[in-house]
């Protein structure tokens, strides 16, 4: 029901966003505050619509995954009702045969796969996409200007220029987010002071990072789980639990990585999905971690990780 009305929604939305692109077309022949005026409504619809566009989609992509979801219960009520009655002696179950099932395992990567590419799909939908038509519909207004009014013409431009701009770092930081590149060059402990500016600047929060002891060169899957399983906590504690003032520390001991997150906030729950879908205790797992969540009387919210160094770890000179 959910997504039905979203579509009818976004059909009335594509009907008025062609009804202002009408009079913006017919705008530009006037040309002045009509054009102008025209294609702020123009553009305004045109956001409006894609903002709906993006709900619909990520309301498509749960309701795939409850119908996944269905299924396997479904399949597990089948098998619970035609499993056989218990016996007095039931015989031995079968040895395991060390095998597993190939298909499974492919459409599960594939599931992943598609549900990161529809993720990526919707953020460059939702920010550099928009942007750039933003972008072209301000230039064609500039143009348009340049002969009538040269003065509003020039303040166009330069409201362009710093749309380019900001355009340019929210692409900067979407790329570092997908993946951060001085990761594989540099390690840990830097990339996280890049992406800890990244939040502070994005979100305007007080964020205190210090690491403890000699860093190292972790195995590259090592450091990206580290790093995501970071980011996440991260993310959570910002945007889910509205957090203004944090601070995080990485101490590194001979063989282990402890990771302590200090922040307010509102409490969450202790191992609720985190914003890249997985939960805490599934990214730990990888790991071969272990976490703690602590709800202090000063309304202050403790996370403390542990992580096993394994292989050899090369110091950071």
């Amino acid at each position: 029901m959910l997504g039905d009305s979203t579509q009818t929604e976004i059909t009335r939305l594509q009907h008025r966003e062609d009804l202002a692109k009408t009079r913006y077309e017919s705008a530009k022949a006037a040309g002045g505050q009509e054009l102008v005026t025209a294609a702020d409504e123009y553009i305004a619809g045109q956001g409006r619509r894609m903002t709906m566009e993006s709900q619909l989609s990520a309301v498509n992509a749960k309701r795939k995954l409850l119908d996944r979801v269905l299924v396997l219960i479904e399949g597990a009520q089948t098998q619970i009702r035609d499993a056989p009655q218990p016996q007095a002696a039931p015989p031995p179950p079968p040895a395991p045969s060390g095998r597993f099932d190939e298909s499974k395992l492919l459409q599960a990567v594939v599931d992943t796969q598609e549900e990161e590419r529809r993720r990526i799909a919707r953020q460059v939908h939702d920010g550099p996409a928009q942007a750039m038509a933003n972008v072209v519909l301000q230039s064609e207004i500039s143009e348009r200007l340049y002969d009538v009014d040269p003065q509003r013409s020039r303040q166009e431009l330069a409201g362009l220029r710093l749309m380019v701009n900001k355009t340019l770092q929210e692409l900067r930081g979407f790329i570092f987010e997908l993946r951060p590149m001085i990761l594989d060059d540099l390690g840990l402990v830097p990339t996280l002071r890049r992406y800890i500016q990244t939040l502070v600047d994005k979100h305007g929060v007080k964020i205190d990072f210090a690491s403890n002891g000699r860093d190292r060169r972790l195995a590259p899957e090592e450091e990206v789980a580290i790093f995501r399983l970071i980011q996440d906590s991260l993310v959570e504690r910002i945007e889910r639990g509205a957090a203004r003032d944090i601070a995080i520390s990485t101490t590194w001991r001979d063989q282990a990585l402890e990771i302590m997150l200090q922040s307010d906030g509102k409490e969450l729950p202790a191992d609720g999905e985190l914003a890249s879908g997985l939960r805490r205790s599934e990214r730990l797992e990888l790991l071969k971690g272990e976490s703690q969540v602590d709800q202090r009387a000063d309304g202050t919210t403790l996370l403390q990780v542990r992580i096993p160094i394994r292989g050899a770890a090369a110091l950071v000179s």
